[in-house]
C-alpha cells in the first residue's frame, strides 16, 4: 500500500468535521426524548460469561475448521471441536453457526448447573430475528417436497437432541471440558445421523428412504435445528448480552420520525456518537428498537412450534401476519465508567432490567465486564497454533494412507 498521503488525511478530516455538525444538530433533538440514567447499585450474583471462537483452513478437497466456546464464572467450562466439511452451501456461515450453537449450549448449561445469570457476547436480538438465508431457502425446498415426512424427521431429531443434551451436561459438570461430538447432524465416528436415528427406531427415517437423495440439504437443515434447539433453551433462563461492536441507529431514526421537517436533510448516522455527546458520565440509556419486517421462519419451523417445540423462542418473537418484526428484548446503551466506551446491553423483557444490570455491575471493573474479558481471552483460537495443529493432524493422516493427500493439499503452499 502507498504511503499515507495528506489528501487521505484531509478527506477523513472533512468527513469527521461534517459528522460533528450532524451530531450536534441531532444531539439537541435526541436530548428532548432520551436521557442517561444513573447505574444501579451492584447486586451480588453468580454471573457467567460465554464467548466463542472459530478458525478455518481451506484445503484442496475439503475445509478443516475448529470451533470453541467457554463459560467462565465460579467454574470454567470449555467445549472444543474440530471437523472437516466439503465446500457445500455457505460453509463459512455454517462454521459460524456451529460456534453459535456451542456458545448457546454453554450458556444454557451454565444456567442449568447453577448460574444466576449468563452474559453472552454480542446480541440476542440478531440471533432471534434473522434466520440465515441459506437455511430458509433450503428448508422451504425440502418441506415443499417432503411435507409431513420432514416434519416427523425433525421432531425425532429434536427428541434425540434432548437425550443427548443430558449426557453433554452431566459430562460437562463432571469434567468441565467437552471435546468432539458437538454436532450430531454431521454424524459421529464415521456414522451418519440417518443411521444413528434408525438405530433409535426413528419411524420417519426407517419407514422409507425419501431422504436418501437429499442427505446434504437435510444435514444443513438439521444443523439449523440444533441452533434453534440451543437458542430456545437459552431463552428459557436468565440471560443478557453485551455487544462491543454494533451499528445501531434506532434512536436517531426514532427522533427523526418525531421531529419531521425540523431534521430534514440530516443524514442517518449511527446512535453511538450522538448518545455519547449527551453525557460523559457512567450510566445507561434505555431505548426501543424500531420495528420493521425481518422476514419469517420457514413453514417447517412454524409447524414445529405448533407441535410444542421452540416455545421460549416463540414467546420472545414479535410477529405480524407471519412476519418477524422484532423481539421482546429491552436494549440500552451502557457506559460502565466515566468517559468510558459505550456498549449495547440487551435483556429479555421477561426479566427485571435494573436487577439484571445490577448483577452485571457486580462483576464489572472500570470500563468492562471482567468475566466477558476472561471468556474472550480463554477461548480465542490463534491462527499460528491452529495451523500447527492442523498440519500435525494432516501429516499423521497422510502417513497412515497416502490416498488422503488429494483432499489435504493446501493451495497456498507454493507461496509460503
Amino acid at each position: 500500500m502507498e504511503r499515507i498521503s495528506d489528501v487521505h488525511v484531509r478527506e477523513i478530516r472533512d468527513f469527521l468535521l461534517k459528522s460533528l455538525k450532524d451530531v450536534e444538530r441531532l444531539r439537541k433533538a435526541v436530548g428532548k426524548y432520551f436521557s442517561w440514567k444513573p447505574l444501579p447499585a451492584p447486586r451480588k450474583a453468580s454471573v457467567y460469561a460465554v464467548d466463542g471462537s472459530r478458525m478455518t483452513k481451506r484445503l484442496s478437497g475439503a475445509i478443516v475448521y475448529a470451533v470453541s466456546a467457554s463459560a467462565i464464572g465460579e467454574r470454567l467450562y470449555y467445549w472444543n471441536d474440530i471437523g472437516m466439511v466439503f465446500p457445500y452451501k455457505s460453509v463459512d456461515d455454517r462454521v459460524a453457526l456451529h460456534m453459535d450453537i456451542l456458545e448457546k449450549r454453554m450458556g444454557t448449561m451454565a444456567l442449568e448447573l447453577g448460574a444466576d445469570l449468563v452474559l453472552m457476547d454480542g446480541t440476542i436480538s440478531s440471533a432471534i430475528i434473522t434466520p440465515p438465508t441459506y437455511v430458509t431457502s433450503t428448508t422451504r425446498e425440502l418441506y415443499s417436497r417432503h411435507g409431513d415426512k420432514l416434519l416427523n424427521a425433525a421432531l425425532e431429531f429434536l427428541d434425540f437432541l434432548d437425550e443427548q443434551w443430558v449426557e453433554w451436561r452431566e459430562k460437562l459438570k463432571e469434567e468441565g471440558v467437552l471435546n468432539g461430538f458437538s454436532l450430531p447432524s454431521r454424524g459421529w465416528n464415521g456414522e451418519e445421523i440417518f443411521s444413528m436415528l434408525m438405530k433409535r427406531g426413528a419411524k420417519s427415517i426407517k419407514g422409507s428412504f425419501w431422504w436418501v437423495n437429499d442427505k446434504e440439504d437435510l444435514i444443513v437443515l438439521f444443523e439449523y435445528l440444533e441452533y434453534l434447539h440451543a437458542l430456545d433453551r437459552l431463552l428459557g433462563g436468565r440471560v443478557a448480552a453485551i455487544a462491543k461492536t454494533f451499528y445501531k441507529s434506532d434512536i436517531v431514526k426514532t427522533v427523526k420520525a418525531r421531529e419531521g421537517e425540523k431534521l430534514k436533510g440530516t443524514p442517518m448516522i449511527i446512535d453511538t456518537p450522538v448518545v455519547a455527546s449527551l453525557s460523559g458520565e457512567s450510566g445507561y440509556l434505555p431505548f426501543s428498537y424500531v420495528k420493521s419486517p425481518k422476514g419469517g421462519f420457514p413453514r417447517l419451523v412454524a409447524e414445529l412450534m405448533v407441535r410444542g417445540r421452540f416455545q421460549n423462542l416463540r414467546k420472545t418473537l414479535i410477529m405480524d401476519g407471519g412476519q418477524i418484526v422484532g423481539a421482546r428484548i429491552r436494549p440500552a446503551y451502557v457506559r460502565f465508567a466515566e468517559g468510558g466506551l459505550i456498549y449495547l446491553l440487551e435483556v429479555p423483557e421477561k426479566q427485571d432490567f435494573e436487577r439484571t444490570l445490577a448483577e452485571i455491575l457486580s462483576v464489572a471493573e472500570d470500563e468492562y465486564v471482567v468475566p466477558l474479558e476472561y471468556a474472550h481471552h480463554s477461548v480465542v483460537i490463534k491462527k499460528k497454533e491452529f495451523d500447527a495443529y492442523v498440519n500435525a493432524v494432516l501429516s499423521a493422516l497422510v502417513g497412515e494412507d497416502e490416498r488422503f493427500i488429494d483432499f489435504l493439499r493446501y493451495g497456498r503452499e507454493p507461496l509460503e
